[in-house]
């Protein structure tokens, strides 16, 4: 009698089938969104196939969607002392470290992947944004652009690349960038916010609350949207409206304290004096650091004629932050008004030694020398002023400060003179 033996070749035959199933499913899962099944799925594959660096990946991939940063990074790390050559693990472990807020780690591996797979459009991006956190803003734009020579139909790099333009203000370049993305996906929301900052920063606020209009209807979980609508809406005069948008920030996230700010700033264009001054109150109590509640109780102050306490809390925002320019400004503009001249004259040059491009520092000054008799200083003040913004020449024709001067002929010849500019002639 001949005894039958198992053909145990052809066992482990279907055993591998199964685990390449297994894998396959895995992934299949991943690319669903269903990270738990996947990480159940790859985890078993994992027990029998502990140094296969696919699996690894996948499994680390759906530990990080899980939040589990902990494990994602150990089986990064085994990866690749498994194959320290491969782009792809390279470029999700730098994902990964970014995510962490490790960017200097990050951007080494993001190298690390472009070093091994050059064409790897999404390595681009990513390297582009870690080196953007990191200040590298130009290299970050030139890593979108590359992204962009191997992808030309990435809306992530045009996404990217335009919210580091919009952060420059560089806003026709950056409305550029969203507007080529929304003919690829014109409903996508960042897209439509992005677009509608560039807008506002260049003054067009009404198409810009378009924009964010569009966005809200796609995505009205978002707070940034609505506040950005709110700021275009206090920019256009459409204060309970804009109020509106602030409470609906703060309805969303109520630790928002710019939103908080800006809320106590439209109560006070509204002339709902006291309801912003307990918002600042408020304010000052979640942060007792910030420059902000002092530099808007000021601004109320100064409506309510109170001249002496505007000072007094302009003092105190400077107290806490002593770079401020347009606090320091606004320091000036407070003891003109209280006519102490030469203290506000003080504030203004103080700005110029830090700076000399902001024009209201230069159109201030031309303000006191004015009101001192000081023609030549105060015209050669108002120039420079013009230069940098031509509107100020209209403001000083109007300007009661400049009253003391106005027969002067270098005043008149310089209105002249900027006016003929401005004609052509």
């Amino acid at each position: 009698m001949e005894e039958e033996y198992d053909d145990f070749d052809d066992y482990e035959y279907f055993e591998d089938e199964e685990d390449d199933e297994r894998l396959e499913l895995a992934q299949m899962a991943l690319d669903r969104g269903e990270s738990e099944t996947a990480l159940d799925l790859v985890e078993e594959y994992l027990e029998d196939h502990p140094f296969d660096v696919e699996a690894l990946n996948v499994c680390a991939v759906a530990a990080t969607n899980l939040d589990d940063e902990i494990k994602a990074l150990a089986l990064y790390q085994k990866a690749l002392r498994l194959d320290p050559k491969n782009g792809a693990i390279h470029h999700n472990y730098g994902v990964l470290l970014d995510r962490l807020e490790r960017r200097g780690e990050a951007q080494i591996h993001l190298r690390k992947a472009l070093e091994f797979q050059p064409d790897f459009p999404e390595a681009y991006v990513n390297l582009g944004n870690v080196l953007d956190e990191l200040g590298e803003t130009d290299e970050a734009l030139a890593m979108y652009d590359e992204a962009l020579k191997r992808r030309p139909d990435s809306t992530d790099a045009y996404f990217n690349k335009g919210h580091a333009l919009n952060r420059l203000g560089r806003f026709e370049d950056a409305l550029a960038c969203f507007s080529a993305a929304l003919r690829m996906e014109p409903h996508d929301a960042s897209c439509l916010n992005g677009a509608g900052y560039a807008l506002a920063g260049l003054g067009r606020d009404e198409e810009a609350v378009r924009h964010y209009g569009r966005a809200i209807a796609r995505d009205s979980g978002n707070p940034h949207f609505f506040f950005n609508r709110g700021l275009s809406l206090m920019r256009l005069g459409r204060f309970e409206e804009a109020l509106n948008d602030y409470d609906a920030v703060l309805a969303l996230d109520p630790d928002f304290f710019d939103a908080l700010m800006e809320k106590a700033n439209v109560l006070a264009d509204l002339g709902r004096l006291e309801e912003a001054r307990t918002l600042l109150l408020e304010a000052e109590q979640r942060d007792p650091a910030s420059p902000e509640p002092p530099f808007y109780l000021a601004l109320i102050c100064e409506r309510e004629g109170d001249h002496e306490g505007a000072l007094g809390a302009l003092e105190e925002s400077l107290a806490r932050d002593p770079d401020s320019i347009h606090t320091l400004n606004n320091k000036g503009s407070v003891l003109m008004d209280m006519g102490r001249l030469d203290e506000a004259l003080g504030c203004f040059e103080a700005i110029l030694e830090r700076t000399d491009i902001y024009p209201l520092a230069h159109y201030n000054r031309a303000c006191i020398f004015a009101l001192q008799g000081k023609t030549a200083d105060a015209v050669r003040a108002l120039s420079q002023a013009s230069r940098l913004e031509p509107h100020f020449l209209q403001d000083a024709a109007e300007d009661s400060d400049f009253d003391n001067i106005r027969h002067r002929s270098s005043f008149q010849k310089l209105l002249l003179r900027r006016q003929s500019q401005e004609s052509g002639g």
